[in-house]
């Protein structure tokens, strides 16, 4: 007889019944969105507390490798367990509550900061949980959007959302629309997004610059650094002293803050990056937020990362044009059977993952130290992401030195091999950023040596090869044929069995699970990671590149 248990998953009070079967398999039956990728026991994704009951470990076939992924006393994974009674579960991060992405706000309060700064106040009429940094998108009456960058921590702030709006000669919304709203309004906003976000390296002075109204989305980056009471240093740039808005509020943080200092930066003076560099900060520590136009962005890149900086270290969010007419604007066609996506798919949160998971994989090559075992790596990589605020991996982390890089991730590496003076190392992540699938991996050498310096060069190629077929309308099966000719016409053999997957809002293994080199349609953008590992074909030699498929990387 099937005895059915009760599972109850706090603090939702939400439960489910499950007998013999693996519990993942009873939640996923009861229509319960849990998260899981692998189902190996190796990737973790659906690792939970247990509060109360008992479980037994699923049953292995002979010679089946054991789940792999470390647990603590009180921890299982969904994928590998059975309910002995009945449970109270508890999954860390998770929510099974589908956060709503679009939400109504009233207008609660609006008044001019300035000559042509307006600050909007919305009271949501349901909890936006954001992160310092983020942005949201205001839904308008004909179906266009606008972008705006939340200037205030609503967490502190009775749940209220603070936006500072430049009125544009012109503009549709910030002439036409803003100016007749009125308290009482009900508008909606989508989000939030963005990935300037603030990364809690409470040791690291901190470095802010903002042109204009990017003033809005440092200053919850501000606030939030000053409760750390670190060393803070704002750069706002304009072009007349109307700009700096907000300076009485600044003036009166400076006395409050001793380790806080700001310096409105006149465009007749000269730029934010020239102001800053006179200043000595010591940039080889620093932590940099910028946020404004693409051209102070990136001048401002260049001077930091040329003083210093690391390259991880630096983070932005640029301000592009909105509405229909932004050249940046993507419209997105996914199949309806290979390309299914969850309720939370969105551009900007699958942008925002993917520069996380480029900075994030930055941060931890840049603390790779030569002497350091496979497994001190791992666990380093597992600090560095739950530090920068990933809810959970959806693939397992995995790092290669040596040899290793040429075994594919599920044949297992040797957790005490060492990184040597000379010597070549993969690293692939795959971890969950406010419900979104990050995914990129990348090849780095130790040393000089000249077989792995052509490893990187051509991994590179291929890639870049590979992505310019697809372009070109390839289905994804063409796609693995052409990076096969095109590694082989290098000297290396691409590996196969890394084939290419998709990306979507998390767990994508919800919607489908099949390879790249198998579709036989082209990739749509945004939906898949086109995966490059070439090996050597005489020498233990590989390499590993990966990225989401997209029109500009």
């Amino acid at each position: 007889m099937n005895k059915r248990h009760v599972i109850e998953l706090s603090p939702s009070g939400k439960s489910f019944e499950a007998g013999d079967e693996l519990l993942l398999e009873a939640m996923l039956a009861s229509g319960l969105a849990v998260p899981f990728s692998c189902r190996r026991g190796a990737c973790g994704s659906c690792k939970v507390v247990v509060a109360e009951g008992a479980y037994r470990a699923k049953r292995l076939a002979p010679g089946a490798p054991q789940p792999s992924y470390p647990l603590a006393a009180n921890e299982m994974l969904l994928c590998q367990s059975h309910a002995c009674g009945d449970m109270r579960l508890h999954i860390p991060g998770w929510s099974l509550d589908t956060p709503a992405l679009v939400v109504a706000a009233q207008v609660h309060s609006k008044r001019a900061l300035g000559p042509d700064v307006i600050e909007l106040v919305l009271m949501p009429e349901t909890p936006v949980a954001v992160r310092a940094g983020q942005y949201l998108k205001f839904h308008l009456a004909d179906g266009d959007t606008r972008c705006f960058s939340i200037a205030n921590l609503p967490d502190e702030d009775d749940g209220r959302l603070v936006f500072q709006i430049r009125r544009v000669s012109g503009g549709y919304f910030s002439e036409g629309i803003l100016g007749g709203l009125a308290v009482g309004e009900r508008l909606h906003v989508e989000g939030p997004f963005g990935a300037c976000t603030w990364q809690d390296d409470e040791a690291a002075p901190v470095v802010l610059f903002a042109t204009g109204t990017g003033y809005a989305g440092i200053k919850p980056i501000l606030l939030t650094a000053l409760k750390r009471d670190a060393d803070v240093t704002l750069y706002w740039g304009g072009a007349q002293s109307a700009d700096f808005y907000d300076s009485a509020f600044l003036d009166h943080l400076m006395l409050e803050h001793p380790r806080f200092r700001w310096h409105p930066v006149r465009s007749s003076e000269g730029r934010v990056q020239e102001v800053a560099m006179s200043h000595g900060h010591q940039w080889e520590q620093a932590q940099v937020y910028a946020c404004g136009n693409g051209a102070m962005l990136g001048q401002v890149r260049i001077h930091c990362l040329e003083a210093g900086l690391p390259s991880h270290r630096f983070i932005a969010e640029a301000f592009v044009a909105s509405g229909r007419s932004s050249a940046g604007a993507v419209s997105l066609s996914f199949d309806p059977v290979w390309e299914k996506v969850g309720p939370r798919y969105s551009l900007d949160g699958m942008l925002a993952a993917r520069e996380k998971s480029i900075r994030a994989l930055a941060a931890i090559a840049s603390q790779l130290k030569v002497g350091m075992t496979t497994g001190e790596a791992l666990e380093m990589a597992a600090r560095q992401l739950q530090a920068m605020g990933a809810s959970h991996t959806w693939h397992p982390t995995y790092i290669r030195f040596g040899a290793d890089t040429v075994r594919p991730p599920r044949e297992g590496i040797d957790r005490q091999r060492r990184l040597r003076a000379n010597d070549i190392a993969v690293v692939d992540l795959g971890p969950v950023w406010d419900g979104y699938e990050g995914d990129y991996g990348d090849t780095f050498v130790f040393g000089d040596g000249p077989l792995h310096q052509a490893c990187t060069t051509a991994l590179h190629e291929v890639f870049d090869e590979t992505r310019q077929a697809w372009l070109r309308g390839l289905t994804g099966r063409e796609l693995y044929d052409f990076a096969e000719q095109s590694a082989a016409s290098k000297g290396w053999r691409l590996a196969r069995n890394l084939a290419g997957h998709r990306l979507a809002d998390f767990p994508h293994a919800l919607f489908e699970s099949k390879e790249l080199a198998d579709l036989e349609i082209p990739p749509s953008e945004m939906a898949w990671v086109l995966e490059i590992q070439l090996c050597h074909p005489t020498e233990p030699v590989g390499g590993f590149f990966e990225d989401m498929l997209m029109l500009q990387g």
